[in-house]
């Protein structure tokens, strides 16, 4: 979904008001019910009992009392702080408001940044949510006064509270994507309708968190032009692609993966691609391996089927390996490379893989070394088939030519330039995954955590779109959708208590868990 400045939406808010029939009260009311679900449901990942709502005075408030309002009437407790005093409210922020009131929430008005400093004798305890209602994308400049003291509040609860935005995080410049001193650092933003310019902007993602884009009705006839070439992956869309699962289907209905990894001294590679891709829904997963990696294919995936490769030298070798897969044509993708390591057997078997007749091949880590320095001969390899490439910066940097300083100052050109001149889908991992096609655009994905930067992730990361892909996915549809969960599976795990570092293996089994949010985003 391409990214709007902030007069656009104001825009498309008015035509939608004037073309749709659709009042601005129904609008606000759309948007408090996405805060609330969302809210509710990083309450209970986090065994969270209470919901704490700072509001302030505009839409964005408005829609903070609708979220009250609904979260109280489910019986959460919840405790609604104002920035402002009930009478100076106008228009569909008082008509909330009113019905937040009648519905019996509880409230405070803090209008004095001194009325701050003394709240947290009064609110200390831990297990709680926080709302960040305070300020909109019509806010521009630092917050001041109570705004500001309220935001530095926030701040201070945000290391062990979880914290939700509505529509943007207060300090935050909707257009620009710039904090201001203070801004709130969100683990959630609930943002309506489209995705803020501002997001695209690398500054912006430490304070946005997992962003999820809620549908609050703005007729699509009305939207806006896109300005910009990249767009981001949002839960809207995404959700669509979720591949079904018939009541009589079997392993046979939804893929066959094939991973090829492993060597001497990386033997876990290969068995956490396994998993993401079983996690992932493949209904049959393979894997070659050298006999190392047997102990860990068999231990974290009991359902792979395991073929051993005998090795050479410490590594597989390809008449060795076509001795254990003779043919590779009945497998639906293969991800080869997690483990491999770098020599002439791997080159060989990379080789075969893509000169074979496989439809879909998935090349990460040592499969993506081999075309260093020969990216022509990888798109003459992509003619006739699908190929998705999984590279850290390093890896692409190498694969381009530069240095890994300079991929990421420019992530988005640096996976568009190599998905053009390799004719691959590049999925550039790292905060901000950029998923390139060259037919299709570019891609920014806004959901995962720090907690995620721990050796196997990418491994994870390589298996969930494989098992994706396996299911009948367009490949940037696999891409764009496995990059979304594995990092929504980080942040899950994160909200859980796994931080400050998510395991893989504990990542691949939150895999579920992602999609359970994603379907009711």
């Amino acid at each position: 979904m391409h990214a709007f400045a902030s007069a656009d939406m104001r825009d498309w808010d008015r035509q939608a008001i004037a073309l749709g029939g659709i009042s601005g009260m129904s609008l606000m009311r759309r948007a408090g019910a996405a805060v609330a679900r969302v809210t509710a449901r990083l309450a209970k990942a986090r065994g969270d009992e209470r919901v704490v709502i700072v509001a302030g005075k505009g839409n964005n408030g408005g829609d903070a009392y609708v979220a009250a309002r609904l979260l109280h009437e489910d019986h959460m407790r919840v405790d609604l702080l104002l920035t402002t005093p009930p009478e100076l409210l106008r228009d569909d922020a008082q008509t909330a408001w009113r019905e937040a009131q009648l519905a019996g929430v509880p409230f405070r008005v803090l209008n004095h940044a001194a009325h701050w400093d003394m709240l947290a004798e009064t609110i200390c305890a831990k297990d709680f949510v926080v709302v960040d209602g305070l300020l909109g994308t019509g806010a521009h400049g630092p917050p001041h006064g109570a705004i500001a003291a309220a935001v530095r509040w926030i701040l201070n609860k945000s290391p062990v509270c979880g914290v939700v935005a509505i529509d943007l995080p207060s300090g935050l410049d909707a257009d620009t994507g710039c904090p201001a001193t203070p801004c709130v650092r969100a683990d959630v933003t609930v943002t309506f309708g489209a995705p803020k310019k501002g997001f695209l902007n690398p500054v912006s993602w430490p304070f946005l968190g997992h962003v999820d884009v809620a549908d609050i009705g703005l007729p699509a006839r009305a939207m806006p032009q896109a300005t910009s070439r990249a767009q981001m992956s949002d839960s809207k869309s995404l959700g669509d692609l979720l591949p079904a699962r018939r009541c009589d289907g079997h392993k046979g209905c939804y893929g066959h993966v094939l991973v090829i990894g492993g060597s001497s001294g990386l033997t876990g590679a290969s068995a956490l691609v396994t998993l993401g891709a079983l996690r992932s829904g493949a209904g049959l997963v393979s894997a070659a391996i050298p006999a190392g990696s047997l102990p860990a294919v068999s231990c974290l995936t009991p359902g792979a089927m395991p073929y051993v490769v005998e090795t050479r030298n410490g590594g597989m070798a390809l008449d060795l390996f076509l001795k254990a897969i003779p043919e590779t044509k009945r497998f639906d993708v293969i991800v080869a490379g997690p483990g491999m390591s770098v020599g002439q057997g791997t080159t060989d078997i990379i080789q075969s893989v893509m000169d074979s007749s496989v439809a879909k091949v998935l090349l990460d880590a040592d499969a993506l070394n081999v075309y260093v320095g020969r990216r022509s001969d990888l798109r003459r390899s992509t003619c006739s088939q699908r190929v998705i490439l999984t590279p850290h910066p390093g890896e692409a940097a190498r694969l381009l030519g530069v240095t890994a300083d300079e991929v990421n100052a420019d992530r988005v050109s640096a996976a568009e330039r190599l998905a053009c001149e390799t004719g691959a889908i590049v999925v550039l991992k790292g905060a901000g995954t950029v998923i390139a096609d060259p037919a299709d655009g570019v891609y920014v994905n806004l959901t995962g955590n720090p907690a995620m930067a721990t050796g196997g992730s990418g491994d994870v990361l390589a298996g969930i779109i494989a098992g994706l892909w396996a299911q009948g996915l367009k490949a940037i549809d696999a891409a764009r959708l496995g990059v979304y969960l594995h990092g929504t599976s980080g942040d899950g795990a994160a909200w859980e208590g796994f931080a400050p570092s998510v395991p893989p293996e504990t990542l691949a089994n939150h895999v579920g868990w992602a999609i359970r949010w994603l379907m009711a985003v």
